[in-house]
């Protein structure tokens, strides 16, 4: 039999490639093979030769230290708004500082609020949560852990009914419901936990006109709370188009929202968003943290 040495070159690669990759996977060493044949270009053999095989193992290099996480700066007191002044709102906090808020929302299933307080509480991160009453009616206990690890509250109404009606086509709500709204969720806060939501307050559907600051002004709420950086977690995105919105808008001052439900793939995403925000220099707090003192 004469053996074509281009034929042989390409089978003795495709030994060596399929070898290493059943060799490979993350085991702290890299494989090298070489083989001891080399036919002769002019070779002529009855029997095809065996190649003899050798593997020698080089040792990985050392993993590179990590990278030192900014710690979240203290919060500071913020300066309210005279008492029963119109809501101030809030779109973006103090862009003369590195840092950023996250924000929230729980109005729909507990979904993923269990695991963004892990990755909060591993990240050393406290955060801003805005939730509707009836979510704290019916997760007591996630509510009561939101408050003890530290996190803000922001008053998302009890039922998420849209106070001018814009969002839903609905008739706007009078100065009296929405305080219904906005009491009723404070209470059942107050009870469950002895925290309070104000002076902070999230309009449903991020609807407002100037009778929405007014009525919650005077109810106490003297900031109304929007956002500079919507994950878009909550229309169905991906973790990686979710990751990629958030790391590619961050800016200083910059506040996030975020939502917890299970149709958000908003906490799945969140790890990758903290290390990426970091790696970029920012601190991570709550709404309060931005604001301007």
């Amino acid at each position: 039999v004469v053996v074509n040495p281009r034929s042989y070159k390409l089978a003795i690669t495709g030994i060596l490639i399929m070898l290493a990759a059943g060799c490979g996977g993350g085991t702290g060493a890299s494989l090298s093979i070489t083989s001891s044949v080399a036919p002769s270009p002019s070779s002529t053999i009855s029997e095809r030769p065996t190649p003899r095989l050798t593997a020698t193992l080089t040792a990985a290099p050392s993993p590179l230290p990590p990278t030192p996480v900014p710690p979240t700066p203290p919060a500071q007191p913020v300066t309210l708004p005279p008492a029963g002044s119109p809501a101030l709102v809030i779109r973006k906090g103090d862009a003369s500082r590195k840092i950023v808020a996250f924000s929230f929302d729980a109005g729909a299933d507990a979904g993923f609020a269990a695991q963004i307080l892990d990755t909060l509480a591993a990240d050393g991160i406290h955060a801003s949560f805005g939730m509707t009453g009836r979510w704290a009616e019916r997760n007591p206990e996630l509510l009561r852990r939101i408050v003890r690890e530290g996190h803000q509250l922001i008053n998302h109404t009890y039922d998420h009914a849209s106070m001018t009606g814009a969002a839903t086509k609905t008739a706007p709500q009078t100065r009296e419901q929405r305080w219904e709204e906005l009491d009723r969720t404070e209470n059942i806060v107050m009870q469950l936990t002895g925290a309070t939501t104000k002076p902070y307050f999230r309009p449903p559907y991020g609807a407002y006109d100037a009778s929405v600051n007014e009525d919650v002004g005077a109810r106490g709420y003297a900031y109304n709370v929007l956002w500079t950086v919507d994950s878009r977690g909550w229309m169905g995105w991906s973790a990686g188009a979710i990751i990629q919105r958030c790391l590619e808008q961050a800016e200083p001052g910059a506040i996030y929202v975020f939502h917890v439900g299970s149709g958000s793939q908003d906490g799945p995403a969140l790890q990758v968003i903290i290390d990426g925000l970091r790696a970029q220099g920012y601190f991570i707090g709550s709404v309060p943290d931005v604001l301007p003192r």
